[in-house]
């Protein structure tokens, strides 16, 4: 599995605390090296960031339930060595991404 896709999978699993250090971070940064210019205070900018990083870590899970789900009817494929799991998950799992938006 790439390094990328370890990434992300970390990152589905942080704390909101966790997620809140992150965002901290990254506005600091942006901030430092004069990227963006603040037009609200910096605690609902935060506030913001942290929704939007939660909302569309939530809605990456879903989408990981259900593609579970929908690999779980093909079990006996699996379970065979048929079909790769992982790859399968994959390409069903970016294909429901396109098809509803989701930018993984």
């Amino acid at each position: 599995m790439p390094l990328f896709n370890y990434v992300i999978m970390a990152l589905m699993k942080l704390s909101e605390e966790q997620i809140a250090r992150v965002t901290a971070k990254v506005l600091e940064n942006l901030k430092n090296k004069g990227l963006v210019e603040l037009k609200a205070n910096e605690k609902t900018i935060l506030n913001r960031m942290n929704e939007a990083i939660t909302k569309d870590l939530s809605a990456e899970d879903a989408l990981d339930r259900e593609v579970d789900g929908m690999l779980d009817a093909h079990s006996s494929d699996v379970d065979s060595g048929a079909v790769d799991y992982r790859k399968v998950f994959n390409m069903v799992k970016h294909k429901l991404a396109r098809e509803r938006g989701i930018i993984l």
